[in-house]
């Protein structure tokens, strides 16, 4: 018998109609997972950590090199969407630990539920803003909103790196700063957020922001994040389903296969909400300019602490019922398959847990440290173990996306660019790749600004440098797919021979602190964005 995963809203609603339960036994079990001991295995402690920071294994891999492994979590690869659904599981079955909670199920955030006439109103359900829940007659701390450090965190064993976290901290989102690893990073953050005391603005702020992302923009029909999960949809096989690095390969050698195709993996648009909530201002219709609140640090925008923020659940759960819903559309919720010579299908120089350097990864990889509960031996889960969410215990309640239409396959753009030659590492933390173009009909219109027509982000680390994971992704890559209609706009009627010599495209870096244009980034000149006409 499957248990179903139902929509945060569908809860909440509930929860406003006076059909309270439910969301105070999901609120209960919280509570109980947060209060264990820090080393209880099934403390919200142990399992945030597996995510990201602390970095620590009790049993290091023997591929292990110089620096330390960088964490179990797998992204830019084909084991993402599966090494996040044991992940889920992981913390669904500590849930059921808390007494009289044994059949709670963890809920999903609905992020495509939203319609084009909201307001930024509740597009984040209530009870994740709420500072306080009122429980057995008392107000108190809400579980949803925040996780306060029981132990102290650190980004490197040397613990001289900013990101390192006190015990007692606690998580906060946009447009709040987290950031207190050093001296001068407390004095900031205490700055900054000193300019935002009252949480109902925050909420606000965070609506706003969350909508913007998720609805709008200059090229809305491909840089909107609720355009974008649908369209990951669409995608035929797993592999470049799965994860950015697989689908840039498909995309920058479709010239080769010659069948043009623009894709969206599953991790993109996911991605993109983790900066929205984390601290990456988006302006929506508005100027990049228009009301940004930089200095921003959630810690959902970053992988080194996201996981502690209560909300990161809630936001991967809406990604596994994607997940599930592009296997019922391509029948593939008893098996697929991965292509083992993609790119996307290896282990970075450096390991990772029990995973030596090179390491082709197949259906069979061992998804550290999540033991399959169905194994007598105790052996890891695999990808091929995940397969099924109902033969799991699981199931999906009414979702945005149950009867979504999409078209059968991958969009084939008017025209499309690619934007690369963006190391990672020369960026701390996460950051957004901003595309914009101008030309002389938009100059003989007398529009001057330039119109953004490419936006990606990009979820990192503070710091890579012995992130295993992260090292064979250092290569960032912007696609922007143009439409018949952004071409009209742009060129008007003038849209022969060679486009790159008609239309000036420059690129942008976003930070936490701000948005700066990379200079020459029009030319392509060395060391600096490369632009490329694929199609």
């Amino acid at each position: 018998m499957s248990n179903a995963r139902r929509s945060l809203a569908d809860l909440q609603d509930d929860y406003n109609k006076g059909s309270r339960e439910p969301l105070d036994k999901l609120v209960k079990a919280f509570v109980h997972i947060q209060s264990l001991k820090p080393d209880d295995p099934n403390s919200f402690q142990v399992i945030a950590g597996y995510h990201g920071e602390p970095f620590r294994d009790n049993t290091p891999p023997s591929s292990h090199e110089d620096g330390w492994w960088g964490g179990y979590c797998f992204h830019g690869c084909v084991l993402f969407p599966t090494w996040h659904r044991a992940y889920l599981l992981r913390l669904e079955r500590a849930l059921q630990t808390a007494p009289g909670c044994e059949d709670v199920m963890l809920p999903f955030w609905d992020e495509c539920s939203i319609t084009g006439d909201s307001t930024g109103a509740n597009i984040i359900p209530e009870v994740l803003t709420w500072v306080k829940y009122p429980l057995d007659g008392k107000q108190i701390p809400n579980p949803l909103y925040s996780f306060k450090l029981q132990a102290k965190l650190d980004d490197d064993a040397s613990d001289k790196n900013r990101y390192t976290k006190p015990e007692g901290y606690e998580t906060v989102r946009y447009p709040l700063s987290g950031l207190v690893g050093t001296a001068e990073d407390q004095e900031e953050t205490t700055a900054h957020n000193a300019l935002y005391p009252d949480p109902d603005e925050c909420t606000k702020y965070l609506n706003e922001n969350v909508s913007n992302w998720l609805l709008k923009g200059p090229n809305k029909d491909t840089l909107a994040v609720l355009t974008q999960y649908k369209r990951c949809l669409q995608v035929p096989d797993y592999t470049t389903f799965s994860n950015t690095e697989s689908a840039k390969h498909k995309m920058t050698t479709r010239e080769k296969q010659k069948n043009p195709q623009y894709v969206v993996p599953l991790e993109s648009p996911h991605n993109a909400i983790h900066l929205a909530v984390g601290g990456f201002y988006d302006p929506g219709d508005g100027n990049i300019n228009d009301g940004e609140i930089p200095g921003a640090n959630g810690d959902m925008g970053e992988n080194n602490t996201a996981s502690f923020d209560p909300i990161f659940y809630l936001h991967h759960c809406f990604v596994d019922y994607v997940f599930w819903q592009w296997q019922k559309r391509h029948e593939a919720t008893k098996g697929f398959e991965i292509n083992e010579k993609d790119p996307g299908a290896k282990v970075p120089p450096g390991g990772m847990v029990n995973l030596p350097a090179g390491t082709v990864l197949t259906m069979d990889s061992p998804l550290e440290p999540f033991v399959n509960p169905k194994s007598s031996a105790g052996n890891l889960y695999t990808s091929k173990d995940l397969v099924d969410i109902e033969a799991l215990g699981y199931t999906y309640g009414p979702g945005s996306l149950d009867e979504v239409d999409v078209p059968s396959g991958p969009d084939v753009p008017n025209r499309l660019f690619a934007v690369s030659n963006i190391n990672r590492a020369d960026y701390e933390g996460s950051f957004v790749i901003r595309t914009y173009a101008t030309t002389d009909h938009l100059e003989s219109q007398d529009i001057t600004v330039s119109v953004e027509v490419g936006r990606e982000p990009i979820l990192s680390r503070w710091n890579i440098e012995n992130c295993a994971n992260c090292q064979n992704h250092l290569d960032a890559v912007s696609f922007i797919p143009i439409s018949q209609e952004m071409l009209d706009l742009l060129l008007g009627d003038d849209q022969q021979g060679d486009l790159t010599q008609k239309i000036r495209f420059h690129v942008a870096i976003q930070n936490h602190k701000r948005v700066f244009k990379v200079p020459h980034s029009e030319l392509g000149a060395p060391g600096k964005p490369a632009l490329e006409h694929l199609t």
